[in-house]
């Protein structure tokens, strides 16, 4: 015979020898079932039972990979769900050729929810019966817990989670703003700020180009020199400027959805302060700068993905550089926040265990 019949035949004398409580015949077959057709999730929910049933039960009925056996079996409980059994006509061999929603699982089912009353609801046997019998929900959220750190099951589970957790994840986000300019520079007058970040985050760390311009004219008349038109200095309330960098951040407390960061970077910065005079033949002119800042930055997780954030800013700079003004200050830039961080693999399989990431 084939693996085919024989699955069909022992999963029939399985339940033969079960119901005729005779227990040692049960594991004789099972092995002999094992033996022709490898390790199926049949065959293993059937050693499970068995040994909770005999109060057997130990890790070394566990293999590497054992967490496949749990997505098998939720699978095969969603085909049943919603009637729908494409699945298995089209993957018999991956769920061990026993039909869904037939007499095993019927079977199984009927027994695990029997088997649950053996145990106290804190231990690992109690988990597996429930998650056989009338609950396949509620077995990752329990292998976060501590109840059963110690256990081979949430060991395999727990590394699983850390790769995926581990992976990068891109990063954009919108910044809106105001600039607000400190000491002898507070002359030009505080501006509002828009840009973006684009880049990853790695674990704790978030690495991001970021590009803004702050814009109108300044509230005051301040003065400015056109370097190379050798003219004096000229009253001017002209201004548009950008900023262009690099960004670290890491986090440094994290809670659910909430993330508070430490952040610095290094960048280019400055504004315009002269316009082009074609008529006169004059060149524009802009102050510009090196930028050194630091800062705090929060964000709060909508979902695993998005998130509105607050950031503030102490930026280092020196406009008196190019000898266009002659205003020295330190800017501060308060910046709101809309991003997101993705990264589809890494979700669709966090999301498979139940791992809610930046969720309550």
């Amino acid at each position: 015979m084939d693996c085919p019949d024989i699955s069909q035949n022992s999963g029939l004398y399985f339940i033969k020898y079960i119901e005729e409580s005779k227990l040692d015949s049960a594991k004789s077959l099972l092995q002999y079932w094992e033996s022709k057709c490898g390790q199926r999730e049949p065959i293993f929910r059937a050693k499970i039972l068995l040994a909770l049933k005999l109060y057997e039960y130990n890790d070394s009925l566990l293999f590497d990979g054992v967490l496949n056996n749990v997505f098998n079996y939720q699978n095969r409980s969603n085909m049943i769900k919603y009637a729908d059994y494409s699945a298995y006509d089209n993957y018999k061999s991956y769920f061990g050729y026993t039909p869904p929603n037939q007499i095993f699982d019927k079977f199984t089912k009927e027994w695990a929810i029997q088997l649950k009353d053996q145990y106290e609801s804190n231990t690992i046997e109690y988990m597996w019966a429930e998650f056989y019998g009338n609950n396949q929900d509620t077995i990752f959220s329990k292998l976060q817990s501590n109840s059963h750190k110690d256990s081979k099951l949430s060991s395999e589970y727990h590394e699983q989670v850390d790769r995926y957790v581990k992976m990068f994840e891109s990063h954009l986000s919108w910044i809106t703003g105001v600039w607000i300019p400190t000491g002898p520079l507070s002359i030009v007058g505080i501006h509002p700020e828009l840009g973006f970040q684009v880049g990853i985050k790695h674990k704790k760390m978030n690495y991001d180009l970021t590009m803004t311009f702050k814009f109108l004219d300044s509230p005051n008349v301040f003065e400015a020199i056109r370097p190379e038109n050798g003219l004096p200095a000229e009253p001017t309330r002209h201004f548009f400027g950008g900023h262009l960098g690099f960004d670290i951040g890491r986090d440094i407390w994290v809670r659910d959805q909430h993330e508070l960061q430490l952040t610095g970077g290094l960048a280019y910065d400055g504004f315009d302060v002269l316009e082009e005079d074609k008529d006169k033949d004059l060149n524009s002119a802009s102050a510009s700068s090196y930028n050194f800042n630091a800062g705090l930055g929060y964000r709060y997780y909508i979902n695993s993905n998005f998130y509105l954030g607050i950031r503030a800013k102490y930026n280092v700079i020196d406009y008196t550089k190019n000898n266009v003004i002659n205003y020295k200050g330190h800017p501060i830039t308060i910046q709101f926040i809309i991003g997101g961080v993705n990264n589809a693999h890494r979700n669709s399989n966090l999301k498979a265990l139940r791992y809610k990431v930046r969720e309550k």
